[in-house]
């Protein structure tokens, strides 16, 4: 017999063997001994938590001929055949999303069932239709057949039309809690003969997320290693990535090593790890340092700034280049005012604890000349940096008002087609740090001489424009066109968009750059920019 993974092989055959989900299962089970069956359920929560699996237990249940309790015989013909029952039909959303599908279901499920008294259809990640396929599913929720029961299930229940929810049952699932994924994990290794240590089964558990399938896979996977699975090897094996990792990051950024910044990054490429993992595991880090701070405890980093990070770091999921965005985000945000707070925590509780470890004043003043002149050079390198963002800051209005003279709808037709040759060329020479840069740019604003640019990351947004000497160098080799660019955030590109509509005959007169020997001046207005009637910039 062809192996069957372990996910699948220990599937709960009853709702007995059901883990978690206790008061779905009882509302259900309840549902089915006095007969009170909804046509539509709708089961939503995290992946692995059990909602295919209930969904099919369900629907071998209504269709048993000799239920105990809500519970199936096991013994009658709709119970042994179940998994093979025409009338029992599964249906993933993600393949079968078109309105030319969900019609053919509504044809279908006219048809009465062939063995069973109910024909259940299964549709799983049922927020994948699309929205021709749902004005097509909600004729046949309306009026159902008598016969006819159907259970959605989804991870985005956010997705689904409003006019579907209120036509169903809803269920939330729950993540499945460390302790029962555990007792699976350890049952389940005793059965198939693996060794595992509790540590091992532990730490399984909490990579699984609450998720029972995620666990099972993972010791599917680690049981073929013909040795005891424990901590090191789940370690070794999936290049997991602990707090402990994340605190060095936060280390380094305090210390402004950047280069020990990019070992860790470098190895983390290596292992190949989930990007969207790291983000959620740094987020979660940003929330406990916040904690801490609210509860007194000294830090370098300011909660205000903390809340940002968090924020620009969401904007990095799902992107193919995420971890150099990262990067890119975690650079800008390095504390400005480390000298502050490092002689700040340099405390009398601290000298006194010194003194109580029999510590030499001799060390301590040695590592308060230290941090004297930690504190110097930063001093330094806070000036140079506010220096720099002065001048930043100053090109950025001014190209800011020179992307809007003699901007047009034909500029930035002109413009698209040269970026994209550009993007497309950096893409095939695989340049990480430009790309890094350009990556979700939007184009907004093309006069002759500029283009204004946004991006939903502040920190992506003040990276580009530190750059755009080199882009713009790099674009003109490329695209034979020479421009200047600057990018400004997304929120701040709507609140300059709204002055604009406010102010339509303000008049924009070019301005000359620093250090630039012509000079032209060129007017125009916003309504010449917009046309007459004011248009969305995409």
């Amino acid at each position: 017999m062809a192996y069957k993974v372990l996910y699948r092989k220990y599937r709960p055959q009853d709702f007995n063997s059901l883990y978690g989900q206790d008061n779905i299962k009882k509302i259900l089970i309840d549902s089915i001994i006095n007969d009170k069956l909804s046509h539509a359920y709708l089961f939503s929560g995290p992946r692995g938590t059990g909602k295919t699996s209930t969904a099919k237990l369900f629907a071998k249940t209504i269709n048993c001929e000799n239920p105990i309790n809500g519970i199936p015989c096991n013994e009658c013909n709709a119970c042994k055949n179940y998994d093979q029952s025409p009338d029992i039909i599964e249906i993933d959303a993600a393949s079968n999303n078109g309105v030319d599908e969900i019609r053919d279901l509504r044809d279908n499920a006219k048809i009465l069932p062939t063995y069973s008294k109910y024909k259940v259809y299964i549709i799983d990640e049922v927020h994948m239709l699309s929205q021709s396929a749902w004005n097509a599913f909600l004729k046949i929720l309306e009026e159902p057949p008598k016969h006819v029961i159907f259970i959605l299930a989804t991870t985005e229940i956010q997705k689904i039309p409003i006019t579907i929810l209120s036509r169903c049952q809803r269920f939330s699932f729950q993540r499945i809690s460390n302790d029962i994924i555990k007792e699976n994990i350890l049952r389940i290794s005793k059965e198939e003969n693996i060794k595992i240590t509790a540590d091992a089964a532990d730490y399984l558990a909490l990579l699984a997320d609450g998720g029972m399938r995620d666990a099972l896979s993972l010791l599917d996977q680690l049981s073929k290693e013909n040795q005891e699975i424990s901590k090191d090897l789940i370690v070794e094996t999936f290049g997991i990535l602990t707090e402990n990792d994340v605190e060095e990051i936060f280390k380094y950024l305090s210390q402004r090593d950047i280069n020990a910044i990019e070992k860790i990054f470098n190895e983390y490429l290596k292992k190949g790890l989930d990007i969207n993992l790291l983000i959620s595991k740094i987020i979660n880090y940003i929330y406990k340092l916040e904690i801490e701070i609210i509860n007194g405890k000294k830090s370098i980093f300011i909660t205000e700034d903390l809340k940002h990070l968090a924020e620009e770091l969401i904007v990095c999921y799902n992107k193919a280049d995420a971890l150099n965005l990262i990067k890119i985000i975690l650079y800008s945000y390095i504390p400005q005012n480390i000298s502050q707070n490092i002689s700040q925590n340099i405390s009398q509780s601290e000298l006194e604890e010194s003194k109580s470890e029999n510590i030499s004043r001799e060390i301590i003043d040695e590592r308060n000349k230290t941090n004297n002149k930690l504190i110097q050079n930063n001093e330094v390198q806070k000036q140079k940096n506010i220096s720099n963002m002065d001048k930043i800051n100053n090109l950025k209005q001014i190209r800011l008002n020179n992307s809007f003279v003699n901007a047009s709808k034909n500029e930035k037709e002109k413009f698209k087609k040269n970026w994209e040759i550009f993007i497309n060329k950096e893409i095939g020479k695989n340049n990480i740090e430009i790309l890094s840069l350009i990556e979700d740019l939007n184009i907004e604003v093309v006069s002759p001489t500029n283009v204004l640019f946004s991006h939903k990351s502040p920190s992506v947004a003040l990276l580009f424009n530190e750059q755009t000497n080199n882009l713009e160098q790099e674009f003109n080799k490329i695209a034979n066109y020479s421009i200047r660019f600057i990018c400004i955030s997304s929120s701040e590109w709507e609140e300059k968009r709204k002055e604009f509509i406010a102010n339509k005959n303000r008049k924009y007169i070019y301005i000359e750059e620093p250090k630039e020997e012509k000079t032209s001046e060129v007017i125009n207005s916003a309504i010449d920019i917009f046309d007459e009637k004011i248009i969305e910039i995409n």
